[in-house]
């Protein structure tokens, strides 16, 4: 199991304020696992017990309409939180939650989140502010799909996963899966992959991608 105070993540993440009485109590009711990638963390519809803290790996959060399409929501990295959403309204998940890499996460009990809660009340603000921040994420987002082109939504994908330019990525998700991310057609993503590619900007392979130029990502 991994220990709340060897956290890195956790620094970037809601309990980065917590001292070591309150980590303590989080580390009686945490336990830690890792996922293959493909497997389900937890499935839509399904009753939330607690939830998850992002230690390594990235997780995709998908939602399945009545007709059985599946549409990605977004991706989860490290310190952030995921069921988080359905165990505080206490409704059932309203999306599944699928491992994209080999992921570990930390699963926390109800009891040990009502007790830090309690404990800490301070945290009930911080809560509070990364949900507002969350919300105003999905507002962009929503604006985005409205206002921005396929090739704008396309490069700030890409800016979210490179740090540097001349560096090989590997894509965690296929050319189906991005352009269901970004609110896109799929021969869409794969045209403008392949203008990218001769105008210089990238260099492709199956499943990685490199950036050539960096100025690009800016538009």
């Amino acid at each position: 199991m991994i220990d709340c105070n060897d956290c890195l993540p956790r620094l970037y993440g809601l309990f980065c304020s917590l001292k070591e009485l309150e980590l303590k109590t989080l580390n009686q009711y945490k336990s830690t696992q890792t996922y293959k990638k493909g497997d389900y963390i937890f499935r839509q519809g399904e009753t939330p017990q607690g939830f998850y803290c992002t230690f390594s790996g990235v997780v995709k959060v998908i939602k399945t309409t009545e007709s059985g399409k599946e549409q990605i929501l977004l991706l989860s990295q490290g310190s952030e939180m995921l069921g988080y959403r359905s165990f505080f309204s206490g409704e059932k998940y309203q999306a599944s939650a699928q491992a994209v890499s080999e992921t570990t996460l930390c699963f926390v009990k109800k009891e040990g989140i009502e007790k830090v809660f309690k404990e800490y009340p301070n945290l009930g603000f911080e809560f509070l502010k990364m949900v507002c921040v969350e919300l105003r994420q999905a507002e962009e987002k929503f604006t985005d799909l409205a206002d921005k082109t396929v090739e704008q939504r396309l490069a700030h994908f890409l800016k979210m996963i490179f740090r540097n330019i001349n560096c090989e990525q590997q894509l965690l998700l296929s050319r189906e899966e991005i352009a269901s991310l970004i609110g896109a057609r799929p021969e869409t993503v794969i045209r403008v992959f392949s203008d990218w590619k001769k105008k210089g900007f990238i260099k492709t392979k199956a499943k990685s991608i490199t950036v050539l130029k960096q100025q690009f990502l800016e538009q």
